[in-house]
């Protein structure tokens, strides 16, 4: 059983299985509390320093408009990253999102998750390169929504999770409805995504975004 811990303190350096952005965070910015977003940083000029690298290597970007607050940006991360079994997440909430809670949850698992972790992992990195834009702090977050195209296709929620072709255009978003894995009772609560459905979206995404055809959701 793996276990992963989405907000750990005392670090900067992001380590992670795929390429992503911003590679690390200033812990001059807001007090050092981010862990996952550039809270004071141009979100632009993030965006560019990321496309440019996919661009690079031949993968696309994979943009995730969201916010350290956002418990949902943190189990995207920790699944897209490996994760199985055993969770930590540090997160808050939309309207108070100075105030952290730390819950550790548990996946129901049925034998078959370790290897499509691993899978999914593995097909995140060599595919995606990943940013993450701010959307609670950092001054033009919104900058990058209309500037790509992808304004439009934005419903108010986060995490809001799409792609772009190597000419910074929308291509497509996820789409978290039919993703979403979640168990609400309060001795069990749980938060985490039906990797196949991910893994299938993440592939029409990619294809999408390599066609250059802006389609909307990606299921």
């Amino acid at each position: 059983m793996s276990q992963v811990a989405c907000s750990q303190s005392g670090t900067e350096t992001l380590s992670k299985a795929y390429t992503s952005f911003p590679k690390a965070i200033d812990p001059q910015c807001r007090n050092g509390k981010a862990r996952i977003f550039d809270e004071c940083g141009d979100q632009p000029t993030l965006f560019t320093t990321a496309l440019a690298r996919a661009n690079s290597e031949g993968k696309v970007l994979l943009v995730e408009y969201g916010a350290e607050w956002c418990i949902w940006c943190h189990v995207f991360d920790a699944h897209i990253n490996g994760g199985h079994g055993e969770f930590r997440y540090t997160y808050g909430m939309p309207q108070d999102p100075e105030v952290r809670h730390t819950q550790k949850m548990l996946e129901e698992e049925s034998g078959v998750e370790s290897v499509q972790a691993k899978t999914l992992r593995d097909f995140v990195a060599a595919n995606f390169v990943v940013v993450r834009i701010d959307a609670q702090y950092a001054p033009n977050g919104k900058a990058v929504l209309t500037e790509t195209g992808a304004r439009k296709h934005y419903s108010g929620g986060l995490p809001f999770i799409f792609t772009v072709d190597g000419r910074a255009k929308f291509a497509a978003n996820f789409n978290h409805d039919t993703a979403e894995k979640r168990r609400d009772t309060e001795v069990n609560w749980y938060r985490g995504y039906d990797r196949t459905d991910l893994l299938q979206q993440l592939t029409l995404m990619r294809d999408r975004a390599k066609a250059g055809t802006a389609t909307g959701t990606g299921s």
